[in-house]
């Protein structure tokens, strides 16, 4: 029985508990480019009968240097600037980013038992975001509502009452808004660790003007240049020479003249051929100075976050889930490819579930967003346009539009500023909740690969959403992989423009005993068991998305994940993920699984490496994926003796190509505690260029090479060099037997050693180079998946 005193209502009003002053955000002229951003972070805000919900951002730094990001909104008002310590996160709660919350306290001293007491609220600018009453859990003691200038506390629940005088603190956070994330860093941040920097020579041509015969010609160097290795000298068709800086006492390929670098200067000293006419260059005449210079060039720092989203508290400094009544998450979208269109790919109201729409725009003006709501069919049900203001969000509960029962199908967005859309899913009975992000059709291919697909597993199912994202009919084939990479089912669907199909818990066959200890997402022991999961591979003729919906249901409850098909990375290219939880004892809080899946028909092997709080050294894992296969990580399982570990974790794929997502349980909240993100590309393995060293000494094919091509990456990047005749034929073989193009293999760098065979007698010479990154399905041979880095046309001297 709730233990009750005074039986009767009182009213209060509401006194302030503190002040607080609105932060003073700083304003920059120029504002970096952002790299990441988030539709909406939530500031305590209520929607679809739950929440408060609050945003919590995890900024993970892989690198072996510091970092320094910004938040910013889309206005570009600085928010926070967030220093990043090496192999770690960093946590930003919405408070931090939008300004501390203003509290308000009362006493109540007459209580009603198991009835309501009524707060009259000071004002009605006053946005009632949570109520704290000390000693008591909101609902499960008590519930809330405001009505008018009215605070109600409904006591009605089957809890503990107050048995005097109680305090009541009701909280009004600042709404929530978009976030922007822009790196500060330059590449240069990374030059201390090798592994991510390479050393190529750049040619930079400048201009001299020939001084009188056999006298020295200085020309001033460009400042920041790295040591020069070689000098060119050129004089139109007419001249052309090169000499390599390794010996001081060398003269060039003509004989003609030696060069010296110094104080900022190369000089060319003519008369090493003493009364000769200098090449044929007259006094005055202005001719090329071509130095070559050696650099050390670094890819971009990685960087990744995930926004993890909790209704009823915030989540703790250490990201812990821990209090909270529901739980869902999103990962970052990439700023560079949102464009003026978006889709969000799946939205409901059927079955209790309802959908709310989160819609901003990324611009620093006010702009109009035009919302179109298509069914499973690809009809238009419903359609509006509003303006926002920067940083305005526009939500949209889809109870309360004109829409037909059980509706299930698509928003389609536009804004000339760029939409930013999600959408939060949510069965209000069963306290369940899932969360997408809007994608761009332009942006999205053909072949994606889900990781994880649970067919009655452990009482997990999973349901997918397939949609068109063209105004075109696409082809779609599915296949189902088990964990051991067997196919165990295919099949083909045909899309009519803009059509969504629904597959409620695919027919998928009983699994293969699986050699993964533990399911990844509630801990339960599987020895024994068979092992129902299974990986999704996609192949559309053209865009489309796949929602993943995973949920466990059990009386008047549930959990509830989602993941979006992602495309495979290839190998050498680093998959992350923010933030990773493992509590002891596993069902005590939160827990962190991974899952992977190869998208290729040859081995995946692949290594995680897990890097806890402050640890000067990473757990390093490594997953045998045979070909199609399916790997569970799990630490509880894979580590029985690990204390609580709180970090992040980088993944990759040694060879192959691979897809992976990180599933969150807290078993210890009663709602859903279940969330999933898909590990991220932390950067495309970059290539860096070519560099042509000029050996060439015009006398044509000979038992010396011409010219030296060198193409630079990073370590362990598979790569492709072809060359393309012109009008000159060059060849790596000296007997010049090769048909054009020829193609070079190697991994990282690749060194190329030409001849030229023949010249036309009349067109300058010249010949294209083109730089592969050997990513496609066929290793070592040019096919459709392979990337074109770098196309470059290269003009010979006569």
């Amino acid at each position: 029985m709730p233990r009750v005193l005074l039986p009767f209502v009182v009213f209060a009003v509401l006194l302030p508990l503190f002040t607080v002053v609105d932060p003073s955000f700083a304003q920059d002229s120029a504002p970096p480019t952002p790299r990441l951003a988030f539709p909406y972070v939530p500031n305590g805000e209520h929607y679809a009968d739950t929440g408060p919900w609050y945003g919590t951002i995890i900024l993970q730094n892989p690198e072996a240097a510091p970092l320094t990001v910004e938040l910013r909104t889309t206005s570009g008002t600085l928010l926070r600037t967030v220093a990043l310590d090496p192999h770690a996160s960093t946590i930003v709660s919405a408070e931090q980013l939008f300004g501390a919350c203003r509290r308000y306290r009362t006493v109540i001293r007459k209580h009603q038992p198991d009835g309501i007491d009524t707060v009259f609220l000071p004002t009605i600018s006053l946005s009632v975001d949570r109520v704290e009453i000390p000693g008591f859990q909101v609902g499960i003691d008590y519930t809330w509502q405001v009505l008018g200038a009215e605070l109600q506390i409904d006591w009605s629940l089957p809890g503990w009452e107050p048995t005097g005088e109680y305090e009541v603190v009701v909280v009004d956070c600042p709404d929530g808004q978009p976030v922007l994330i822009a790196l500060l860093d330059p590449p240069a941040a990374l030059m201390a660790d090798a592994s991510a920097c390479v050393s190529r020579t750049r040619a930079i041509e400048l201009a001299a003007v020939k001084g009188v015969v056999d006298s020295a010609d200085a020309v001033r160097l460009p400042e920041g240049l790295g040591p020069i290795t070689v000098v060119e000298v050129r004089y139109g068709p007419r001249y052309w020479a090169s000499l390599g800086l390794g010996d001081p006492t060398a003269v060039d390929t003509s004989g003609r003249w030696q060069a010296t670098v110094s104080a900022g200067a190369v000089t060319i000293h003519w008369g090493t051929l003493s009364g000769d006419d200098d090449g044929g260059i007259p006094p005055g005449a202005r001719y090329s100075v071509i130095v070559h210079a050696q650099e050390t060039m670094c890819r971009e720092p990685r960087l990744s976050a995930m926004l993890l989203l909790t209704a009823g508290a915030p989540t703790a400094p250490d990201g812990s889930t821990t209090g909270a009544a529901i739980v869902s998450s999103l990962p970052a979208a990439m700023f560079s490819q949102l464009s003026s269109q978006a889709v969000l790919p799946l939205i409901q109201r059927h079955n209790g579930w309802t959908t709310v729409l989160h819609l901003a725009h990324r611009g620093s003006m006010t702009c109009p967003l035009q919302v179109a709501l298509r069914d499973g069919r690809g009809e238009l049900r419903w359609s509006s346009t509003r303006s926002l203001a920067p940083g305005e969000m526009w939500h949209l509960d889809l109870r309360t539009l004109d829409l037909p029962a059980d509706f299930i199908g698509t928003a389609w967005l536009l804004s000339s500023c760029g939409p930013l859309a999600s959408a939060d899913r949510i069965k209000p009975s069963h306290k369940l909740a899932l969360t997408n992000s809007a994608v761009d059709p332009d942006h999205t291919p053909g072949e994606l690969l889900l990781p994880i697909v649970y067919s009655n597993h452990n009482g997990w199912n999973t349901g997918l959403a397939i949609t068109n994202l063209s105004r075109n009919q696409v082809t779609v084939d599915l296949a189902f992989h088990n964990p051991s990479g067997a196919l165990v089912r295919s099949e083909r669907r045909t899309l009519a423009p803009t059509e969504q199909t629904i597959l409620y818990r695919p027919d998928l066959p009983s699994g293969l005993p699986g050699q993964t200890p533990l399911t990844p997402v509630d801990g339960e022991q599987l020895s024994g068991h068979v092992l129902q999961l299974f990986s999704l591979q996609v192949r559309a003729t053209g865009p489309v998305a796949v929602i993943g919906d995973t949920v466990k249901y059990v009386t008047n409850a549930g959990r509830a994940l989602t993941l979006p098909a992602t495309p495979a990375v290839p190998a050498g290219v680093s998959l992350l993920l923010p933030l990773m939880h493992v509590a002891v004892p596993a069902e005590s809080g939160d827990v962190t699984g991974i899952t992977v899946a190869n998208a290729t028909l040859s081995q995946a092997p692949t290594t995680v490496e897990i890097w806890p709080t402050a640890a000067p050294a990473p757990l390093r894992l490594t997953i045998p994926l045979g070909p199609r296969g399916l790997g569970v990580l799990y630490l509880p399982t894979q580590f029985p003796n690990l204390n609580r570990l709180s970090g992040t974790a980088v993944l990759w794929v040694e060879a192959g190509a691979a897809a992976a997502a990180g599933t969150h349980v807290n078993a210890a909240i009663l709602g859903d505690g279940a969330t999933a993100t898909p590990l991220t590309a932390g950067w495309a393995a970059p290539i860096l260029g070519i560099s042509l060293l000029p050996t060439w000494d015009a006398q044509g094919p000979g038992s010396q090479p011409d010219i030296g091509l060198t193409a630079v990456g990073l370590p362990g990047t598979p790569l492709i060099v072809e060359l393309i005749d012109g009008n000159a034929d060059v060849d790596s073989d000296p007997a010049c037997s090769s048909g054009s193009p020829v193609r070079s293999l190697g991994s990282g760098n690749i060194t190329v050693s030409l001849f030229v065979c023949a010249l036309d007698p009349v067109a300058p010479p010249t010949f294209t180079v083109r730089l592969w990154w050997d990513r496609g399905t066929t290793p070592g041979a040019l096919d459709p998946g392979d990337e074109l880095l770098v196309e470059q046309q290269v003009a010979l001297p006569r």
